[in-house]
């Protein structure tokens, strides 16, 4: 196990661009397609295209601690993002899961289901928190061309991370977001979501992380809300790279 390397802000960094960046648009903004390029390669848990992980929630803040275990299925094939979690304990909150689809050219689509039943969450309910955490529903969603403004952001870039910059299009609870990719891996090793002043209201940080198959993956992370003061951990207890995973698993009428 390795600890991640902190994100030290470093001095303006010239990149090399890619032969695909080299034939961009000439109407695209600068920086457009190598930041979505960037970001589509990028993973937050497992670079494998399907991963069942068993990971221990533990959060903090006003003077109180609650511990959840979760399942939490990802299906990154076919160009699209499936994300299916459930709470596995304690017992009595096992009817919590949250499901969010999220398919290329079209708006993330995410459900959460409670004792009360099932809910679809809208554009306005994309920061809404999941199972009471500080992670919220789009914490988990796709970073893209067609819900962000993108562009790369070498003034934020680290010894160990690229950063992008990305504006939401719609109504957010932030001015932007900053993605930081890993270099040598692609996970995303860190975000910070920033007000219009830039100032930090939650950052997601990888604190630990170990090699699969040559690629490093989280085996611990937290989230800080730094408005109030909580944060959540999230420890990896095991992970499984299945060669596929059941549609049905994903399908908002299963839960």
């Amino acid at each position: 196990m390795k600890t991640a390397r902190a994100l030290l802000p470093l001095a303006f960094l010239c990149l090399a661009a890619g032969a695909s960046s080299q034939v961009a648009s000439a109407s695209a903004p600068p920086g457009l397609e190598g930041a979505a390029a960037l970001l589509a390669g990028s993973y937050l848990f497992s670079p494998a295209p399907c991963v069942v992980l068993r990971l221990e929630m533990d959060i903090s803040g006003g003077g109180e601690s609650k511990k959840r275990e979760l399942e939490l299925s990802l299906d990154r094939r076919n160009g699209r993002t499936l994300t299916m979690a459930r709470i596995v304990s304690p017992a009595f909150l096992s009817s919590m899961k949250f499901l969010k689809r999220s398919e290329p050219g079209q708006a993330d689509a995410q459900w959460v289901k409670t004792s009360k039943g099932l809910r679809r969450l809208g554009d306005s309910n994309r920061s809404e928190p999941v199972f009471g955490s500080d992670f919220t529903a789009e914490d988990f969603g796709s970073v893209d061309s067609a819900g962000f403004t993108l562009s790369l952001a070498p003034e934020r870039d680290t010894e160990a991370a690229r950063a992008v910059a990305a504006v939401p299009k719609g109504k957010a609870s932030y001015a932007m977001r900053v993605v930081f990719v890993d270099r040598d891996s692609s996970l995303i090793s860190g975000m910070e979501y920033l007000d219009a002043s830039g100032r930090a209201l939650r950052r997601y940080r990888v604190l630990e992380s170990s090699s699969e198959g040559g690629r490093s993956r989280p085996t611990l992370a937290v989230m800080a809300d730094l408005e109030s003061g909580s944060e959540t951990r999230l420890r990896v207890l095991s992970s499984q790279s299945p060669q596929s995973l059941p549609e049905r698993s994903f399908n908002p009428g299963a839960l």
